[in-house]
């Protein structure tokens, strides 16, 4: 397993549940998709650190609850970045927490 996800948090999240784990992960995945689709769009708005702080923010918390300790860890930093109103990395760092959801895409189509 990557170093990105951890697996036991998912599996206490369901209880040790395989089949509602597998739900969880591909309801983290569709979810994470449309929140990174938003902060795309406000990261290519330039002047929109408040809502970049926020769906970084909301990244951050929805992938530490189901084990994807990467994703939390890269929100986590553009969240700081946001409130700090520096966002001129800001799309290196949303190609990352695209890699990274990609990765638990793929994981969770297994």
């Amino acid at each position: 397993m990557s170093k990105n996800f951890d697996p036991e948090q998912l599996e206490q999240l369901a209880g040790g549940d395989k089949a509602f784990e597998k739900e969880l992960l591909n309801m983290f995945v569709g979810d994470i998709e449309r929140s990174l689709n938003q902060l795309e769009t406000a990261i290519g708005l330039g002047n929109k650190p408040i809502a970049v702080q926020e769906l970084a923010h909301y990244i951050k918390g929805a992938s530490a609850n189901v084990g994807a300790v990467g994703m939390s860890q890269a929100a986590a930093q553009l969240e700081t970045m946001a409130k700090e109103g520096n966002l001129q990395t800001a799309f290196n760092s949303l190609q990352q927490l695209q890699a990274l959801h990609y990765e638990i895409k793929r994981m969770a189509a297994a």
